[in-house]
């Protein structure tokens, strides 16, 4: 991974005695202020026990790291406070969700939650919900913790991702993992199609120079399932999502202009995005006119693991989602799959990758109930570079730290290894309050473009005028 630790003093080193301090004395300075948690602590021979809720989200199964390792940095936490003799120790519950529950009934699980005064006190979601959190009072600013416990394990965190984490010139959030999402390809079924291992290997590398586009993806897909090589030529998410913006960006576009805080939506870009979508389904014939209201074993993680579909627009997560299932084996996965960027929309043109970074927020629930301090000494303790490693290897993530990088069994992790030059094509979703009715309009106008409801003109049109009505100024409409 082409990443070197920058601006760090050689001084600056994780220090157990520090940790050990700072832990302590925010456990301990826990009891000694005034506080009035809202949820009771219980006491047992002279021990009080202060219990913390975190939610975590997958909704992939193999990601389950992000809530236990919660359970972990506890345990640790526990052990620190005993051997100081502290009469506090810190219990941690909560849910992991996985599918069949996905992120906008997580979403509204919590607010539910929250406005009945029983949310969690450490939230985990996409970096792009920290707008709107933060706007509608669900979180607080952490900035006094990133400071407080900034030499000890946050000064390691790669600098991009604190970006996301930002809202308003405050930090409102701290990284958890990021990812890229690959274009995967059966080799196996390219070289049914005649196509040379040389070919093969040389496709990631003309993708990424720009000369093997979109439109050469559809001629391909088209071909393979004309022969009957397999089902399916193209296959992407069965739900709502982000992923399917990669496309629009390929042939151009932009979803933020920093300098105005406004979203930004491209009439052009858009419409050569939904022509593309539209040819691919009804003229070419390779995705699927339902793909949309599809399961996800039926519909994507089966074709794509039995060889009955060519090119799977997917995330770094599936390869190990796909081993973790017992799908495909280590071997059979690089026996069997490649990988490179969405390719450009147009020869010449830079391809392209999504990354979501996923945060750790302390909702305004834990300062009410007094437990803000311990929520963030254990995000502290969970920012670690081998139980986040742990979680990048088992579930197919890529690292949050500098240190992580270096992790035996990151560093020896192949496929992490491989997919890191594309986080040079990353792009982040806008962490803008009102993104989710963006990304709610295009999902819904895509969807109709591939049931053939809507063509490219239509789609064009209808969105622009449903983005307009509901965002208004948040956004900017370019031609």
């Amino acid at each position: 991974m082409a990443m070197r630790r920058k601006g760090v003093s050689p001084t600056v080193t994780l220090v157990t005695a520090v940790i050990i301090a700072l832990l302590v004395g925010v456990a301990i300075g826990y009891f000694i202020k005034p506080s009035a948690p809202t949820q009771p602590t219980t006491t047992q021979g002279g021990v009080k026990t202060v219990t913390i809720t975190v939610w975590a989200i997958g909704p992939d199964p193999p990601s389950e790291y992000r809530y236990k390792n919660f359970l972990i940095a506890a345990d640790k936490l526990n052990k620190i406070l005993a051997a100081a003799g502290a009469n506090v120790r810190v219990k941690v519950q909560g849910q992991f969700f996985v599918r069949p529950v996905e992120w906008e009934e997580y979403r509204k699980k919590f607010y539910l939650a929250f406005k009945a005064g029983e949310g969690p006190d450490i939230y985990l979601t996409g970096h792009e919900d920290i707008g709107y959190l933060a706007s509608n009072g669900y979180i607080i600013p952490l900035d006094d913790y990133i400071k407080e416990y900034w030499d000890t394990t946050f000064y390691d965190v790669i600098p991009t991702l604190w970006d996301a984490c930002k809202f308003q010139g405050k930090i409102w959030a701290v990284p958890q993992d990021t990812e890229v999402r690959p274009m995967y390809f059966r080799k196996d079924k390219l070289r049914e199609l005649g196509w040379t291992e040389q070919q093969i290997e040389e496709l990631p590398i003309k993708v990424k120079n720009g000369e093997f586009t979109l439109w050469d993806l559809l001629q391909v897909a088209k071909q393979a399932v004309d022969k009957g090589i397999v089902k399916r030529g193209i296959i992407h998410r069965v739900k709502e999502g982000y992923d399917y913006f990669q496309f629009y960006l390929a042939f151009g576009g932009k979803l933020w202009d920093p300098t105005k805080n406004k979203m930004v939506a491209n009439k052009e870009a858009w419409h050569k995005t939904f022509d593309w979508f539209y040819q691919a389904v009804h003229k070419y014939h390779v995705i699927s006119p339902n793909q949309f209201s599809g399961d996800w074993d039926k519909d994507f993680h089966g074709p794509a693991t039995k060889g009955e579909a060519l090119f799977i627009s997917g995330g770094s997560w599936h390869k190990g989602e796909w081993v973790k299932k017992g799908l495909l084996t280590e071997q059979q996965f690089w026996q069997v799959m490649g990988f490179m960027l969405h390719p450009a929309g147009e020869k010449g043109g830079k391809p392209v990758t999504l990354s979501h970074p996923l945060v750790y927020t302390i909702t305004t629930l834990a300062k009410k109930r007094g437990k803000a301090d311990l929520a963030a000494a254990l995000i502290a303790l969970v920012t670690d570079p081998h139980l986040n490693a742990n979680h990048a290897v088992q579930s197919s993530h890529l690292a949050i730290l500098y240190s992580e990088i270096s992790d035996s069994r990151y560093a020896k992790d192949k496929f992490l290894q491989d997919v890191a030059y594309m986080l040079d094509y990353t792009h982040f979703i806008p962490g803008h309050p009102k993104w989710a009715l963006y990304s709610h309009d295009v999902y819904t106008v895509l969807r109709a473009v591939e049931s053939g409801e809507l063509n490219a003109d239509q789609a064009t049109t209808q969105l622009i005028q449903m983005l307009q009505k509901d965002l208004g100024d948040a956004i900017e409409i370019q031609p």
